[in-house]
């Protein structure tokens, strides 16, 4: 995206798909300046995304906090921040910024568009808190809620925790509600014994409330508190 009014164009077509048209359109364009271009074109002076970056970090995760609150204001603080770091974790902003078309806008200096830059999640998920401060910047807390609202509201109940914290997230979901802790209980094994496949119940207070199967009986736990974490949710 070469030519001024090219440049433009994308940037414009990207307010419509942000849901927001910048009283300042410079800030959105600054979000998508890599620090590499600025520093190959004197005229950009500081005038890339780096900082942009810090402030959206701050901004996202406030916003987040805030929805998951307000969608479980008793719920566990652990649970909570795990969920949070799952949403806002870089393979999800990198998701989410190749959905609004961010790394096809993305400025770069010719040693990174050498490197491979434009295909590097990493600036995709970094250009996405970027273009969140931009937001901020230009419209308040307002501006920028309304779009994390519109982007991660749905995802909520869905974000994946770390499979290695599913049954100490669901051990401290249970204890906060005042629940018996968990048991688990191989139901079923099958393959040769070099490659055992494993079958495990979750259960709570008898009840089997999710089910998992691994190569190793550790894992198939895992799987069966992650699916039980969902069952939970829902109660």
């Amino acid at each position: 995206m070469s030519g001024s009014g090219e440049r433009a164009d994308g940037l414009r077509a990207l307010q419509e798909r942000l849901g927001y048209r910048f009283r300042e359109p410079s800030l959105l364009d600054r979000a998508l300046t890599h620090s590499s271009h600025a520093h190959e074109h004197a005229a950009f002076g500081n005038e890339h995304n780096e900082a942009l970056e810090f402030l959206g970090d701050a901004v996202l995760g406030f916003a987040v906090a805030d929805l998951l609150h307000r969608r479980e204001p008793g719920g566990p603080e652990g649970v909570k921040s795990k969920r949070r770091a799952a949403l806002v974790s870089a393979p999800s902003l990198a998701e989410r910024a190749q959905e609004l078309g961010l790394p096809a806008l993305l400025r770069l200096g010719r040693g990174e568009e050498k490197t491979g830059g434009r295909k590097k999640a990493n600036l995709w998920a970094n250009a996405y808190e970027a273009v969140i401060a931009a937001l901020y910047l230009d419209g308040g807390l307002e501006a920028a809620f309304a779009f994390v609202s519109a982007q991660f509201a749905n995802d909520l109940d869905r974000a994946e925790l770390p499979a290695e914290d599913a049954k100490s997230a669901l051990q401290e979901l249970l204890q906060a509600r005042g629940e018996a802790v968990p048991s688990y209980e191989v139901v079923a094994e099958e393959g040769p014994s070099h490659r055992k496949r494993f079958h495990v119940e979750c259960r709570v207070g008898g009840e089997a409330i999710g089910t998992g199967e691994g190569t190793s009986k550790k894992a198939a736990q895992q799987e069966a508190a992650r699916a039980a974490l969902v069952q939970m949710a829902k109660r």
